[in-house]
């Protein structure tokens, strides 16, 4: 207890300079937490990006994903309601499902009539009910696109297909340009645009050829999808593909209640394939999005790198303030050497002093990250990410993420203890009465 009251004293001694490096301290802390909210973010938006495109899992026919983009329709499952009921009936997976439901890839062309346009076109056909579900999956409540102002314009109030339409169908807004559809104003709903969806059959012959009408037009986050995707209904694109037969799916997803139980649903479904209760291949919502992975992946390796700079800084600060005092406390230090303090009593001081800076420093640190990632998170601060075609709302996940907190508390109290014990270590080596000859 001698030592840390000692200690204290000591850096209270020039308080300015111990007041300079506590400032310093703090903003390098509240820089790695801040910058750390903003990766823990990222990790989460990437998350709830992939698994609201894709959902936890996909399941395909055995050859889908080595062969079927080429023609998905051949590789169509037509008993996915008996597969959807044995998923949901399974003693592991069925408790851990929030939703299972299937969707039809379809290729092909599109045309308006009335425009004269035309342009190949990738539909998915979809459930209305499990599409809205699936698309606003968002368990850790981030900011929707949506609902931002910015965004309203690239919006059409509502669901993206709608239950009592069959033939109602959405297209992307870079589609629309394409094929010079618009919609009509307000309150003349009855002259919506219709458009031809043409696609060849699996098993070839004559296209087939539905009329959809267009309900909505939305922007779609990237501008391929936007340029080329249409939602439909899963009936309509089911009849497109197979005329009076019963409706088939390109993809069975699995959408989970919890992202940790992912693990041990793709064990049981490496179960049930062993057995030969389930014969299909599938992919995780990291699989299917790979861009999303390799993202977040880059924006650790950004973390890492700013933590490594930041911490040359604060050892270098701390070193100077604490060789500063060094310097200015010689004849002090041979003083109580003379009195009885050994060397390792020396260095167990000074080593205390750059402690205590680095705790006041980290704690300054932390309020200072607290304070300023309410204001960024209440403060709507809009960028428009890589790649993407609408605004982004910045967050910085600090609160949410305590261990973000604890891990950069540690490491500037790390940090602080390497870069003042250096300059203890030379206090402790001075011999009496050089010290005190000086």
């Amino acid at each position: 207890m001698m030592f840390w009251e000692l200690a204290l004293r000591n850096v209270l001694r020039n308080r300015r300079r111990s007041i300079a490096t506590v400032m310093a301290i703090g903003l390098s802390c509240a820089g790695l937490v801040l910058f750390g909210g903003y990766v823990a973010w990222a990790h989460l938006a990437s998350e709830t990006h992939a698994i609201s495109m894709s959902g936890h899992l996909q399941l395909f026919k055995q050859g889908y994903l080595l062969k079927g983009a080429g023609n998905p329709a051949a590789y169509a499952i037509d008993n996915f309601d008996a597969i959807q009921r044995q998923l949901l009936d399974d003693q592991v997976i069925g408790p851990l499902l929030h939703l299972a439901t299937g969707q039809l890839l379809v290729q092909g062309m599109i045309s308006s009539a009335d425009r004269q346009t035309s342009t190949a076109f990738i539909g998915l056909g979809a459930v209305p009910e499990d599409l809205e579900r699936l698309t606003r999956w968002n368990p850790y409540d981030l900011a929707d696109v949506r609902a931002i102002a910015a965004n309203a314009s690239l919006f059409t109030p509502g669901p993206e297909l709608v239950p009592n339409e069959p033939e109602g169908i959405t297209l992307g807004v870079g589609l629309a340009r394409i094929l010079d559809v618009r919609m009509p104003p307000q309150g003349k709903e009855e002259s919506l645009p219709t458009v031809e969806l043409i696609s060849q059959p699996p098993s070839g012959g004559m296209a087939n050829m539905v009329s959809g009408t267009v309900l909505k037009i939305n922007t779609r986050a990237i501008d391929v999808l936007d340029n080329r995707l249409v939602f439909m209904p899963l009936a309509m694109a089911s009849s497109l593909l197979f005329p009076g037969e019963k409706p088939r799916v390109t993809a069975l997803i699995l959408l989970l209640k919890d992202v940790r139980s992912l693990p041990l649903v793709e064990a049981r479904l490496e179960e049930l394939a062993r057995q030969g209760k389930l014969r299909l291949e599938w992919r995780n919502c990291w699989e299917m999005n790979p861009n999303n992975m390799r993202s977040v992946r880059m924006m650790d390796m950004f973390f890492l790198f700013a933590f490594c700079i930041i911490s040359v800084v604060l050892v270098f600060t701390i070193y100077n303030t604490m060789m500063m005092s060094v310097m200015e406390r010689v004849r002090e230090i041979g003083t109580v050497r003379a009195i009885g303090f050994t060397r390792t009593d020396i260095i167990r001081l000074f080593t205390i002093e750059g402690l205590l800076l680095g705790i006041a420093g980290s704690i300054l640190g932390l309020l200072l990250a607290l304070g300023v990632a309410w204001i960024i998170n209440h403060v709507e601060i809009l960028y428009i990410l890589p790649m993407v075609t609408m605004y982004a709302k910045l967050e910085v996940l600090v609160v949410s993420s305590p261990g973000i907190m604890a891990a950069s508390f540690a490491s500037c109290l790390a940090v602080a203890l390497v870069g003042a014990f250096l300059p203890a270590r030379r206090a402790g080596r001075m011999e009496i009465a050089e010290a005190l000859r000086s």
